[in-house]
This record gives structure tokens, C-alpha cells and sequence, in this order.
């Protein structure tokens, strides 16, 4: 159920039953020649609404924007550190102010940056209310596959990724999967990624299928759930 389907009564009556309220965040950012700018916004979103329907929580409207690096790329809007902290700060102090009690924030882009600056925000909230706030990016339980259902190196735009994309919008993936790399040298800033993966891919894409999509989402889902359950005791 989406936050925004209602009306400002049914708000206020859903927040008396004491829901889970998620708030999915990703992010408008390359991802390669085959799969779409929204990839991070579309996998949160779908682990945001499993997540809802075993919780009966609310589903905040989606950020589809975030901090990111990869923004040498064309397509790729990145907002600063600061705007997506304050943006993120201001919803979550909207809705604590509501009576909102819990609260799950799932990212779909997981840069460190990009992650601080939502945990950044959510910190200051927690310690100046009484509420309980989880952050993850839900590539923090898919990552748990890598070296068991995919090389140990599978990165951004590659098997996991693109396998995840194929389950949940496969009409979005083009076929022409492209990987190669750059030249690397050590301790060098460059200009951009771009440099380094010039097709946008950060480790090869083959192998990935649906079916092995659609396991890892049940894997990050089912692993969720029991943490969510346990952090705010259901």
C-alpha cells in the first residue's frame, strides 16, 4: 500500500495500527548498454512492496535519485551529499512528526557516499526521537551470493544485477550485453569511471537468466523479512 493512494484520514488511522513505513530509495544511473537508468530505483521498489505485504506497511514514494559516481556517463543524474541528506532528513522528520514509529529505508544504489549520506540523516533522527529506523541497501544481502551463485567479483551492472532486472522488468533488458575494462593504475584519480569500465559494466553480465534472478530476490526478501521482524520485534 502506498502512502500516496491515501487519503490524509486513512493516514492518519493507519499510523494508530503502528505500521512499518518504508521509504525505497535508487537511482537514475547508467547501467551499461543493457539494462535501463532506473535499475537501482526498480529493485528497491519491488523489495520494498514484498516487504510491505508481509509487514501490511506503508510504501512511501520512491526517491529516484542519489548520490553517484558514475555520472561521466550521459543519463546519469547524481544529486550532492547534502541534497539527498536533507531530503531524506526532511521526509523522515514529515513523518516521525506524523507519529510514524518504524521505519525502513531500502536503497537499491549502494555507493558508501550515497549510503552515508541516508544513515547520516537517519542517525540525527533517531537521536532526537523515538523511533527505530533500519538502513540497508538490499545489495548488502544480495552481495551474500557472490563466490556461491556468482563469481566472487560480480559488481555493478553484472550477473547479479542483471539477473535481478531480467525477474523484475525483463522488457527493459536489451540484449547487446557489453563488458570490458581499462587500464587501472594504482592509487591514480581519474576523471571518471568511464576510464576504467567504458562500456558502463563493472564486471560481465554473462550468465545471468531470470530464474537466477527471481532466486536471488526470494534469497533478499526472505533474508529481509527476518531481520526486519527481529529489529522491530514482530
Amino acid at each position: 500500500m502506498y502512502w500516496q493512494d491515501l487519503t490524509y484520514p486513512e493516514i492518519e488511522e493507519k499510523i494508530k495500527q503502528d505500521p512499518i513505513v518504508i521509504l525505497p530509495i535508487g537511482s537514475t544511473e547508467e547501467h551499461g548498454h543493457h539494462l535501463p537508468l532506473s535499475s537501482d530505483s526498480l529493485q528497491a521498489i519491488y523489495v520494498a512492496e514484498k516487504i510491505a505485504e508481509k509487514s501490511n506497511g506503508l510504501i512511501l514514494p520512491p526517491i529516484y535519485y542519489g548520490y553517484t559516481e558514475l555520472d561521466d556517463f550521459k543519463g546519469t543524474i547524481s544529486i550532492g551529499f547534502n541534497t539527498l541528506y536533507n531530503l531524506v532528513l526532511d521526509i523522515l522528520n514529515e513523518i516521525t512528526d506524523d507519529g510514524v514509529k518504524k521505519i525502513l529505508i531500502i536503497s537499491g544504489h549502494a555507493s558508501s557516499l550515497h549510503m552515508g549520506a541516508i544513515r547520516y540523516a537517519s542517525k540525527k533522527i533517531v537521536e532526537e526521537k523515538d523511533v527505530k529506523i533500519m538502513v540497508l541497501s538490499d545489495y548488502d544481502i544480495a552481495y551474500e551470493l557472490r563466490a556461491k551463485l556468482v563469481p566472487e567479483n560480480d559488481s555493478h551492472a553484472g550477473i547479479i544485477e542483471t539477473s535481478r532486472i531480467l525477474h523484475i522488468r525483463e522488457d527493459l533488458v536489451k540484449k547487446n550485453w557489453i563488458f570490458g575494462e581499462g587500464s587501472k593504475k594504482k592509487y591514480m584519480i581519474t576523471k571518471g569511471y568511464r576510464e576504467i569500465y567504458p562500456y558502463g559494466t563493472l564486471s560481465s553480465p554473462n550468465g545471468a537468466t531470470k530464474e537466477l534472478g527471481e532466486k536471488i530476490d526470494e534469497y533478499v526478501i526472505e533474508k529481509l523479512w527476518e531481520i526486519v521482524k527481529e529489529n522491530f520485534s514482530l
